[in-house]
C-alpha cells in the first residue's frame, strides 16, 4: 500500500506537476477574457481563485508528503520564513480591517483580497518545485500567453474581427484581456523580458531569430498599451542585461537587442500608434520641476496627489494598515477623489501594502522580493542564465507606479518560483 502511493505521488509531481502548473496559468488567461469585461461576474471568477488556492495547497502537501515517504530532504529557505510573516501580517491585517469582506475578497472591482493573494504565493510555491526541464516551459507559456494577448490587443487598436474594444478620449484601448492598459502592459514588459532572455541564453541560430520577432511583437503590444511604467521597467531591466552581456560577452546580442526594440518604436510612433516616447519626455521634464522643489498635484498622472495624500494616513495605520484592498476606506467617510474619479489603489505597489497592510507586512514583503532577487542575481551569474532576474527586476521596478491586479501578478509569482529552484540547488 505504501508502495504504491508513492508511485503515485511520484507520478503526480513528476510528470503531472507542470501541465497543473500551466493549467493555472490558462486558466487566468480564459477567465480574464470571459469575464473582466463583466464585473459583477468576474467577482464570481475572484471566488473560482479560492478554489484553485485549495486544489493548490492540495499539490503542494502532495509533493512535501512525498518527499517525506522517499525520505528526501526537504529543503526550506529563507525566503519560506518571510512568506510566513508575509501571511502572519496580512492575516491580522484583514481581521483588523475597515472593511472585512473586501478584505478578504477584494474590493469591487478589484477582488485582491487575502484570498487572492495566497493564491499567488500557492502559485510561487508550486512552480518552486519544477524541475529545469518544466521550469523553462512554464516560462515559455507565461510569455506564450502575453502574446497572445498582444496579438488581440492590436485587433483592438486596429479594429480587425470585431473583437471588444474600450475606448478612451475616442480612441480604442489596447487592453488584451484585461480591464486597462497600464496592467497589459505590465504583462506586456513581463513576456518581453522572458522573450529577450531566450534571445541571449538559447545557442541555436535558427530559434535565436524566432525569439528577436518575439521581441518586436511583444514591444510592440509594450508600445500600443503607452504605460509608462512598463517602459520604466524594461528601461531597468536594459540597464542590468548590458552588465550581463559586457560580462558574458554576449554585447553583439544586446546591440541587437537594442536596435530590434528601436526600430519597432520608431515604427509605431511614426503611425502614431504610441504616445509613449512623448509621455516619457514629459515624466523627465516632470522630474526635473520636483528635483527643484516644483511637485504639482497633476504629475505622473496625478500619481502625485494620489501619493501625497496615502502617505498623510500612514501613521494612523503604520502596524497593521487599513486592511488588505480597503484603500477606498482608508480616508474617512469618503473615498480619496479628484475631478469626480476616486481612487481604490495607491497606483504604488509598495505605498498600497503599508497602506492596507502596514509596515511589517510591507518590510516582509520586501525581504521576500529581495531574497529572490538575490538569489535569481548568483544563480544568473553562476549558470549564465539572464532569464532568472531579468523579468523580476522590469516588474519590480514598474510597481513602484503601477498597481497589482489578479489578471496579472499570478503569472508575476509563478515566474519568482521559477526563479527559486528550490529542489535543485546544486
Amino acid at each position: 500500500m505504501k508502495k504504491n502511493i508513492n508511485k503515485i505521488l511520484t507520478f503526480i509531481n513528476k510528470h503531472f506537476l507542470g501541465t497543473y502548473v500551466a493549467a493555472n496559468l490558462f486558466f487566468v488567461v480564459l477567465t480574464s477574457y470571459f469575464y473582466c469585461k463583466q464585473i459583477s461576474s468576474y467577482y464570481n471568477n475572484s471566488r473560482m481563485y479560492i478554489s484553485f488556492l485549495i486544489l493548490n495547497i492540495i499539490f503542494i502537501i502532495a509533493h512535501i508528503i512525498t518527499k517525506v515517504i522517499r525520505k528526501e530532504k526537504i529543503r526550506f529557505q529563507i525566503f519560506d520564513l518571510f512568506f510566513v510573516f508575509i501571511f502572519a501580517f496580512s492575516l491580522l491585517s484583514a481581521i483588523l480591517s475597515i472593511n472585512t469582506e473586501s478584505a478578504f475578497f477584494g474590493f469591487r472591482g478589484r477582488y485582491e483580497g487575502f484570498f487572492q493573494i495566497m493564491y499567488y504565493f500557492s502559485l510561487f510555491f508550486l512552480a518552486s518545485f519544477l524541475n529545469k526541464k518544466d521550469r523553462k516551459t512554464i516560462a515559455f507559456i507565461i510569455m506564450i500567453c502575453g502574446l497572445i494577448e498582444v496579438i488581440y490587443a492590436h485587433c483592438q487598436v486596429f479594429k480587425l474581427f470585431h473583437v471588444f474594444v474600450q475606448y478612451h478620449r475616442g480612441k480604442p484601448w489596447a487592453t488584451g484581456f484585461v480591464s486597462n492598459p497600464n496592467f497589459f502592459g505590465t504583462l506586456c514588459v513581463l513576456s518581453l523580458c522572458i522573450a529577450i532572455s531566450f534571445f541571449f541564453d538559447v545557442k541555436k541560430t535558427d530559434l535565436k531569430v524566432i525569439y528577436g520577432i518575439l521581441i518586436v511583437i511583444l514591444m510592440s503590444g509594450l508600445l500600443i498599451s503607452n504605460t509608462l511604467s512598463a517602459l520604466v521597467g524594461l528601461i531597468a531591466a536594459l540597464f542590468y542585461l548590458i552588465y550581463y552581456a559586457i560580462k558574458n560577452k554576449k554585447l553583439k546580442l544586446f546591440i541587437i537587442t537594442l536596435i530590434l526594440l528601436s526600430i519597432i518604436t520608431v515604427v509605431q510612433t511614426k503611425i502614431g500608434k504610441t504616445n509613449l516616447l512623448k509621455d516619457l519626455i514629459k515624466t523627465k521634464n516632470q522630474s526635473v520641476e520636483i528635483a527643484k522643489g516644483n511637485v504639482q498635484d497633476k504629475y505622473g498622472s496625478n500619481r502625485i496627489y494620489i501619493w501625497k495624500n496615502a502617505i498623510k494616513i500612514v501613521p494612523d495605520n503604520i502596524s497593521y494598515g487599513v486592511g488588505i484592498d480597503n484603500f477606498y476606506y482608508a480616508f474617512g467617510d469618503r473615498p480619496l477623489t479628484l475631478k469626480g474619479w476616486f481612487f481604490d489603489k495607491a497606483h504604488n505597489e509598495y505605498l498600497q501594502i503599508l497602506v492596507c497592510e502596514g509596515i511589517y507586512a510591507l518590510t516582509a514583503y520586501l525581504l521576500f522580493f529581495g531574497s529572490i532577487a538575490y538569489f535569481g542575481l548568483k544563480q544568473s551569474i553562476k549558470n549564465k542564465e539572464v532569464i532568472l532576474l531579468l523579468p523580476i527586476i522590469a516588474y519590480l521596478v514598474q510597481a513602484f507606479f503601477n498597481i497589482s491586479v489578479i489578471e496579472v501578478a499570478p503569472f508575476f509569482y509563478a515566474f519568482l518560483g521559477l526563479c527559486v529552484n528550490r529542489d535543485y540547488v546544486e
